[in-house]
C-alpha cells in the first residue's frame, strides 16, 4: 500500500469520483430529511474534497508521490551511522543506503542539524576507497528528505552506481523551518553560507571516506536551492569545481526583500552586490575552472530567462566550461527529477566526454570562473 501512487491520473480521478459520490449521497440524505445522516455524508464529503484538491496540487508539482511520501515513511533503504563511519560496516548495501548525519553548527553558530546522506553500494564493499560528493541544496518551501522523497535521490545514486560511477550525496538542512527561506546567505541569526561551508563540508570530509579536492565536489540545488549552488559555488570556487543549477534565478528573492534577508546594515548594497551572480559574474576571473550545468523547464516563465542569461555570460567566460539544457515542463519536480539525473551524469563524467545516453539536445557553451570577494 505504501508503494502507492497517488498523483497518477488514475487515482486521481478515483479520488474525484467518490468526492462527487459522497455529495450526491449528501443531497439523497437531505431530501429525505435524514439530518444525522446528512452531516456526517456533508462531513465526509468535504474531507474529500480538501483531500482531491490537495492532491491535484502535489500531483502539479509532484511533491509527495506515493502513500509512503505522505505518511513519512521513508521508501529508500537506509543504515545506520554507524555503518557510515565504521570501517567494517555491519552489512553490504547493495543499492546503497541512506544515513542521518549530525552536523553540528560549530562555526555558523546553526546547531545541530541533520543530512540525509546516500552512500553507495560500493561504500560499504570497498572499505578504504574514498568518493566524491554531491552536496544537494534543497528549495524554499523545503527540506533535505525532499531530495529523497519527490526528487528519487536515492534511484539517481545507485544508478550512477551501478555505472560505475559512486558518489556521495549530502542533502543538509539550510533554513530553520520548511518556509524559512534562507537563500543560502549569511544573514542575522542564520548563517547558512558559513554552516555550509565551514560546517557541513568539515564534518563530511572528517566523518565520511570523502574525496577532499575541489574536483570532487558538486554543488546541485533546484530553484531557491538552485540559486544557492550557483551563487555558493562561485563564491567558493576554491572548494567546489562544479555546479549543478536546476531552475534557479540569478539574484536573492527574498519575500521580505534585501533587508529582510540581510537585515538593516551600512554595507547592505555591497553584500547585495557580492550575492547577485547576475551583477558579478561578468567580472570572474579564469581560475580556478569550474563547469556549471544549467537546467530548467520551457514552461517556466520565471526561471528560464535568469537561466538562460547566466548561461550565456558564463558561458563567455575563459575558464568555464558551461552546458545549459532546457527540457519540457514548468517549475516542479517532474523537471528537477531528470534534471538531476542528467546533471549528475554529465558533473560525474570524465571533462574529456561527456557519458553515453545523454540526450544530445543540449547547448554547449564555452568555457570560464571567479569569486566575487565575500561580504
Amino acid at each position: 500500500m505504501g508503494s502507492l501512487v497517488i498523483i497518477g491520473k488514475w487515482f486521481l480521478l478515483a479520488f474525484a469520483g467518490a468526492t462527487l459520490a459522497a455529495w450526491v449521497g449528501c443531497l439523497r440524505f437531505a431530501r429525505r430529511g435524514r439530518r444525522a445522516v446528512t452531516a456526517g455524508m456533508a462531513g465526509v464529503a468535504v474531507v474529500l474534497t480538501l483531500a482531491t484538491a490537495a492532491d491535484l496540487v502535489n500531483a502539479h508539482y509532484g511533491y509527495l508521490p506515493r502513500v509512503d511520501d505522505v505518511i513519512g515513511v521513508r521508501s529508500w533503504p537506509t543504515a545506520s551511522t554507524h555503518d557510515a563511519v565504521t570501517a567494517t560496516p555491519a552489512r553490504t548495501h547493495p543499492h546503497g543506503s541512506v544515513v542521518d548525519l549530525p552536523v553540528p553548527g560549530v562555526r555558523s553558530g546553526f546547531g545541530v542539524q541533520q543530512a540525509l546522506v546516500y552512500l553507495p553500494p560500493q561504500y560499504f564493499t570497498e572499505p578504504h576507497a574514498r568518493f566524491p560528493v554531491v552536496y544537494l541544496l534543497h528549495g524554499s518551501p523545503g527540506v533535505p528528505v525532499d531530495w529523497y522523497r519527490a526528487n528519487r535521490a536515492a534511484q539517481t545514486g545507485a544508478w550512477l552506481a551501478d555505472d560505475h560511477r559512486p558518489v556521495i550525496l549530502v542533502a543538509p538542512r539550510l533554513s530553520h523551518g520548511w518556509l524559512d527561506d534562507s537563500e543560502c546567505v549569511d544573514r542575522p541569526g542564520e548563517h547558512i553560507e558559513t554552516y555550509v561551508v565551514d560546517d557541513v563540508i568539515p564534518t563530511v570530509d572528517a566523518r565520511l571516506r570523502a574525496l577532499p579536492d575541489r574536483a570532487d565536489r558538486v554543488f546541485a540545488g533546484m530553484s531557491a536551492g538552485g540559486f544557492c549552488a550557483l551563487n555558493l559555488g562561485l563564491r567558493h570556487r576554491d572548494l567546489v569545481g562544479t555546479i549543478v543549477d536546476m531552475s534557479g534565478m540569478d539574484r536573492p528573492t527574498h519575500d521580505g526583500g534585501m533587508v529582510g534577508l540581510f537585515g538593516h546594515r551600512l554595507d547592505l548594497a555591497q553584500v547585495v552586490e557580492a550575492n547577485t551572480p547576475a551583477r558579478y559574474a561578468a567580472t570572474l576571473a579564469p581560475d580556478p575552472p569550474m563547469r556549471i550545468w544549467f537546467d530548467c523547464g520551457l514552461g517556466d516563465h520565471e526561471a528560464l530567462g535568469d537561466t538562460r542569461a547566466m548561461a550565456s555570460i558564463l558561458g563567455a567566460r575563459p575558464g568555464f566550461t558551461v552546458r545549459l539544457r532546457l527540457r519540457p515542463g514548468a517549475h516542479d519536480f517532474g523537471v528537477w527529477r531528470p534534471a538531476l539525473r542528467d546533471g549528475l551524469a554529465w558533473a560525474l563524467a570524465p571533462a574529456s566526454g561527456v557519458p553515453v545516453g545523454l540526450p544530445a539536445a543540449r547547448a554547449a557553451l564555452r568555457p570560464g570562473t571567479g569569486v566575487p570577494a565575500a561580504a
